[in-house]
């Protein structure tokens, strides 16, 4: 029989594959090799190359279950040309196949500009990374024409060419399963295109991820969603990395963008793009709600999907200057014995493994398990609610999740602009209430109760 896919013996075989891997791409010899212990295989390595210490990371794919718009041969791709251009990214030394990873440097530095030495340091920092930033953007795109990159040629092409690859993705992963809430923001996107925005530039999507030591940046990293298109969806980006890695006042760094590019940045256009970005987000993770990979962290991945999706609706109703109004919290009325999944949670601790990584994986376990409580205590009052707000909302009684998803469908399909109003507060009440039930989910529940930075008016 062959080892479950989390057990230990998968996990040293794993390992063992990518140390003989590695040393056949960078010839040398290891000192130390650390799996990271998240939602991603990624291994950090110390070695010996050509008798000089030097630090490698290993960035493999993510679970078999995710589809990304960009693979890891053009995310390595994308590397070089910034390289050749004098971005500061990591170098990438080849890529691994079975499993498909990018060996790169480990390139110095710290993430999280909270832990800048000081203010001063802070800002030196941001203002090299909206630099960096200018510069990639001014990078030709033909260059990336040569990885398979769609060049966009229209005010449409330009906002979509994200959007679009990963709305398809979504559509093949939920293989006609309704989902209203998705099936909105892509409707509300598509009438709501910032036809005044032409011009196009490699952007990095999921912004503000870089390394910094002292008062210097020392490298923009991931670029798993990066594509072609308009430069302001950036500080879409920068708004949801800002949620978690707080950096700053977004509006000066944009004043700094506009400095340097001469680019005017308008309020309307980023809060489209939140909306766009947090859509693709849900694009690739809510199919994840429904058949995830056994690997999966599964709370995590639903708190990004509930998170970002909370944020998309957030930036929609911000754009048409609607003020939305939280819904009561829920009554506990449990489906069946609430005494079911405490016991679960008080069995998890003992059984048995040890180590990093397996403390990983039991914090992965119980915080799933802390989900299914919360489910099981206030899931029915919940249903109840949702059941509520979507009869009203599309005009009939309706009886069961699955005949309120199927008709918030048919009613959002059919709907004009004249409802979006009506449909946002719907979808921020549904959201709301998940949230509420990621609340009690432990430490794998990321994005709960969290808001983006506000976006002033601009002129």
């Amino acid at each position: 029989m062959p080892p479950e896919p989390n057990d230990p013996a998968q996990n040293d075989n794993l390992d063992s594959i990518i140390r003989t891997k590695l040393v056949e791409i960078v010839p040398g010899t290891i000192n130390r090799f650390s799996r990271q212990a998240r939602w991603r295989p990624a291994w950090d390595v110390d070695m010996i190359i050509d008798g000089a210490p030097r630090r490698v990371h290993v960035r493999a794919e993510k679970g078999k279950n995710y589809v990304g718009p960009l693979s890891l041969h053009q995310e390595a791709g994308v590397h070089e040309i910034l390289e050749r251009y004098g971005i500061p990214v990591p170098h990438v030394y080849g890529m691994m196949e079975d499993p498909t990873a990018i060996v790169m440097d480990l390139i110095p530095g710290q993430i999280n500009l909270t832990t800048a030495r000081n203010d001063a340091a802070r800002e030196a920092i941001r203002a090299q990374y909206v630099q960096a930033l200018a510069a990639m953007h001014d990078i030709p795109l033909n260059e990336f024409a040569a990885l398979g990159l769609d060049i966009p040629d229209t005010p449409e092409a330009i906002a979509f060419n994200l959007y679009s690859p990963c709305e398809k993705i979504y559509r093949q992963r939920m293989a006609g399963r309704p989902f209203a809430l998705m099936e909105f923001i892509w409707g509300w996107l598509q009438r709501n295109v910032p036809h005044h925005r032409n011009r196009a530039a490699f952007i990095s999507a999921d912004s503000g991820q870089f390394l910094f030591e002292g008062d210097q940046l020392t490298g923009l990293i991931d670029f798993e969603v990066g594509y072609l298109g308009d430069p302001l969806a950036e500080f879409a980006g920068m708004r949801l990395r800002d949620s978690t890695e707080p950096m700053g006042d977004l509006n000066t760094l944009m004043d700094h963008y506009e400095q340097i590019t001469g680019d005017k940045i308008d309020k309307k256009t980023v809060e489209f793009h939140t909306a766009g970005f947090c859509g693709v987000n849900g694009f690739l993770l809510w199919p994840l709600a429904f058949d995830p990979d056994i690997n999966d962290d599964y709370v995590a991945y639903l708190s990004f999907s509930v998170g970002t999706s909370r944020w998309a609706i957030s930036a929609i109703a911000e754009s048409m200057g609607i003020t939305l109004t939280d819904p009561q919290p829920p009554q506990a009325a449990p489906f069946t014995f609430p005494a079911a999944t405490d016991h679960l949670l008080k069995t998890l601790p003992n059984l048995g493994a040890s180590g990093p990584f397996a403390d990983y994986e039991m914090g992965k376990a119980s915080s799933l398990a802390k989900f299914l409580q919360a489910t099981n205590l206030y899931g029915r009052g919940i249903h109840a609610d949702n059941l509520a707000d979507a009869s009203q909302l599309v005009g009939k009684q309706l009886t069961s999740p699955e005949q309120a998803e199927e008709a918030l469908v048919e009613f959002v399909l059919n709907a004009g602009p004249e409802q979006d109003k009506d449909l946002v507060q719907y979808f921020h009440n549904w959201l709301k209430r998940q949230d509420f039930l990621l609340q009690h989910s432990g430490t794998s529940a990321w994005l709960v109760g969290l808001d983006l930075q506000h976006i002033r008016e601009r002129s």
